[in-house]
């Protein structure tokens, strides 16, 4: 008996020697990476495939995000993980002038993680515009992507499914009626009516030539129903563009045939802020189901 017991320990020794080497293959990368003349900072790290690629919200840098810092830890104790400063974000060098479009920050993303060595395929988590972003990258990247997670993600038809929603317009409307169609209407003309000079239109086209995943997993974390993305407005009118926000949330589910939706009990848009371990379990169960085995194994 004591024998079997020392042979059963050595077996598990050698096995957390075995996991510690290769642990230590997969080094801290912290630095600044050029993509054509540019730079974009990119942090990673951790080990384990797949590698975890975390795009953030609109004008939100996440290397140095608290939130998304605390979040990126918890992955990394399981599977490598990356955050990334979008061009004119954080640590990254500005875009080039003019307005700029999904693609133009997948096409960085895949340059950066390129020059740091960082070997696909991805497991890409995409919050708010990120998300756009990521559905982006899946698009043109194909054989670079293991799966996605979508964070409260803008959809591509957001914006006008948000129009459709709002009644015609009407002499003495509450002026937060008119105050968001005009909004909408202008985010979607203007690029220079956002932060990151995004084209939305382009983008949303660019969006939707991802049709689908095939069997590769696709995780949709989804804020409350309770939440108001537009505040001020009617309750009636407040709950139909919710309505339509969780109807698009869910289309995301059609993406592959190995998809999963989780919805937050009471947090809002900001999930990494408001609820960071509803992200941490959503991405795990992305990785896990990339590894081809439930949470939890």
């Amino acid at each position: 008996m004591h024998t079997m017991l020392i042979a059963k320990l050595l077996s598990c020794a050698a096995i957390l020697a075995s996991a510690t080497i290769a642990a230590g293959q997969e080094k801290p990368v912290d630095g600044r990476f050029d993509v054509g003349g540019r730079s974009i900072r990119l942090s990673c790290t951790g080990s384990g495939g797949p590698t975890v690629v975390i795009d953030a919200g609109m004008g939100t840098a996440p290397v140095e995000d608290p939130g998304w810092r605390g979040i990126a830890d918890q992955v990394a104790a399981v599977a490598r993980t990356c955050l990334y400063d979008r061009a004119g974000l954080g640590g990254s060098d500005p875009a080039p002038a003019g307005p700029r479009t999904s693609r133009d920050a997948a096409r960085d993303l895949h340059a950066a993680l390129s020059a740091a060595g960082e070997k696909g395929p991805y497991l890409l988590v995409g919050h708010s515009i990120g998300g756009l972003h990521s559905q982006v990258f899946a698009a043109q990247y194909p054989a670079d992507t293991a799966g996605l997670v979508l964070v409260s993600t803008t959809h591509p038809d957001q914006f006008s499914k948000w129009l459709a929603q709002l009644p015609a317009p009407a002499p003495g409307e509450e002026k937060a009626v008119t105050d968001a169609r005009a909004f909408l209407l202008s985010v979607q003309a203007d690029p220079a009516r956002n932060d990151e000079r995004l084209d939305m239109r382009a983008s949303a086209a660019q969006a939707h030539l991802l049709t689908s995943l095939g069997s590769k997993p696709v995780i949709v974390a989804t804020h409350s129903p309770r939440f108001r993305m537009v505040p001020g407005l009617s309750e009636p009118i407040a709950v139909k563009l919710e309505d339509a926000t969780q109807r698009m949330q869910r289309e995301y589910l059609s993406l592959s045939s190995n998809a999963h939706q989780n919805i937050a009990e009471r947090a809002g848009h900001g999930l990494p802020h408001e609820a960071p371990q509803f992200v941490v379990d959503n991405i795990l169960q992305g990785v896990a189901a990339v590894r081809g085995r439930p949470l939890g194994r």
